[in-house]
């Protein structure tokens, strides 16, 4: 697996990436949509975030409502983790 980390940073902990993610509810309605998450993925470095959100609510939203609710979030953050992206700036 690659890590987008730089050398000799340490892995961040899954509450840097929940932070992330709820840092991209810009409505802070404690849901988080396609394009909140796809925004969280850019913050991560993906080089195609809107693919990769689009996967994450595949795996993650449990409810298929389209959206991941914070019942939800820590199936996405554990997602985000296996495929190894990181919040690293």
């Amino acid at each position: 697996m690659v890590y987008n980390v730089p050398k000799g940073s340490e892995l961040p902990n899954k509450k840097q990436l929940r932070k992330v993610f709820l840092d991209c509810d810009v409505d802070d309605n404690s849901v988080l949509t396609k394009e909140e998450i796809k925004n969280a993925f850019d913050r991560f470095g993906s080089l195609f975030p809107g693919f990769r959100a689009w996967r994450a609510l595949k795996r993650a939203d449990k409810n298929k409502d389209g959206c991941i609710s914070l019942d939800e979030l820590d199936n996405l953050i554990d997602y985000a983790y296996k495929r190894g992206y990181f919040n690293v700036g």
